[in-house]
């Protein structure tokens, strides 16, 4: 089986915006390559080089109801990103990070991103109970990607 590279977006302590973290901590047992990459604007790019599959893990803000699970490929993800406003909670998301990669020249990696919107993003706040109670579903998610990846 192929290793897959675990990116996980986020910030600690920052309500909801912490879960992905949280998240790609329970997949350590799947013998993934992980990265908690909390927030790493243009940085990951040189995150998405890689020679092994990427599951991407983030917390989304698209006005989607609080719990929602958006699940893309790579490439969906950066076509996506072209056609609506951002994405991600982050500044400069994953979406944008893909872009930039393709205008580098770049290769993306083969590959899904899974995010969860979230509805509470202040320091210290803690998950909000919509993002806790879909929380089984996307690590059931997570972990079939994965099995899909890794196969």
């Amino acid at each position: 089986m192929t290793r897959v590279r675990v990116l996980a977006l986020g910030s600690l302590h920052g309500g909801d915006d912490e879960v992905a973290l949280t998240l790609a901590r329970s997949l350590v047992d799947q013998g993934v390559d992980l990265v908690l990459a909390g927030r790493p604007g243009a940085g990951l790019v040189d995150l998405l080089d890689t020679e092994l599959p990427v599951l991407l893990l983030d917390v989304v803000r698209s006005g989607a109801r609080p719990g929602t699970i958006v699940e893309l490929s790579l490439a969906q993800l950066c076509e996506r990103a072209l056609a609506i406003e951002q994405v991600s909670s982050h500044g400069f998301g994953p979406a944008e990070a893909l872009q930039l990669a393709g205008a580098l020249g770049r290769e993306l990696p083969r590959g899904r991103f899974l995010g969860i919107e979230g509805a509470s993003f202040e320091l210290g706040a803690e998950p909000s109970p919509e993002l806790l109670a879909s929380l089984p579903e996307l690590e059931r998610r997570a972990r079939a990607a994965l099995r899909e990846l890794a196969g």
